[in-house]
């Protein structure tokens, strides 16, 4: 193992900015971090940026000088799940080109974070998904969940799910508001209780989204996420 598949209970649950504080992170302690989204949807090849390509943005973050087509080898354009938005532009998603630019970015670097596409299940192809892919690649999942009602059944659901297609998983790290309630304070605790897979933290709330402003808030990083083995 030299890296974690960051995986999620939804789309938009907090992916990006968990893999950019792990990233954040291993550099702080010297270590050469690749980054790979290996499939992007809803950005414009021909105008994306930092701001809305969540490739471009963990590329600042790692600050290596690996190619963006080793990165991100797939970037397509309708917001959809990869194997939809394939369809959409007329191509096809071939999972051996992820895995052999995965492979290139494991050589070079001490850890490799990889950040899913969505939740396991989303289709890549029509007989090939995320989990598929995450199960090739040999690395353990992290999985981000949210801390609002209903995670209890979404993040059960995912841990089922791994454990089913035979993926390890390291534990899970919970995204959420700065101000928690009460339930929503309790919700880490459930979820170990119910499945007995590790909590390895709360992502805290970083007001700056950039390289900069991670590594102004690295000190946070560190204490939110001491169950992660550096």
């Amino acid at each position: 193992m030299n890296g974690f598949f960051i995986t999620g209970t939804d789309t938009s649950v907090g992916k990006t900015v968990v893999t950019a504080c792990l990233a954040t992170l291993y550099k702080s302690q010297g270590m050469k971090v690749g980054v790979m989204k290996p499939i992007e949807t809803g950005v414009d090849p021909e105008c994306s940026s930092a701001a809305n390509s969540d490739a471009k943005f963990l590329m600042e973050v790692s600050g290596n000088n690996d190619a963006e087509t080793e990165v991100c080898p797939y970037r397509l354009k309708t917001p959809a799940s990869p194997y939809q938005s394939a369809q959409i532009a007329g191509t096809m998603i071939k999972p051996a080109t992820l895995l052999e630019n995965f492979k290139v970015l494991q050589s070079r670097h001490d850890r490799v974070l990889v950040e899913g596409i969505g939740g396991l299940m989303v289709p890549i192809t029509p007989r090939y998904d995320v989990a598929d892919l995450a199960l090739e690649m040999g690395l353990p999942l992290i999985i981000v969940s949210r801390t609002q009602v209903g995670t209890l059944n979404h993040t059960l659901l995912t841990i089922n799910a791994a454990q089913q297609r035979g993926l390890k998983i390291k534990g899970i790290i919970l995204n959420s508001s700065d101000k928690l309630n009460d339930i929503e304070k309790q919700q880490g605790k459930l979820i170990n209780e119910l499945s007995d897979t590790p909590i390895l933290g709360t992502c805290p709330l970083i007001k700056d989204i950039s390289p900069e402003g991670l590594q102004e808030s690295l000190p946070k990083i560190r204490q939110a996420f001491q169950g992660i083995d550096l």
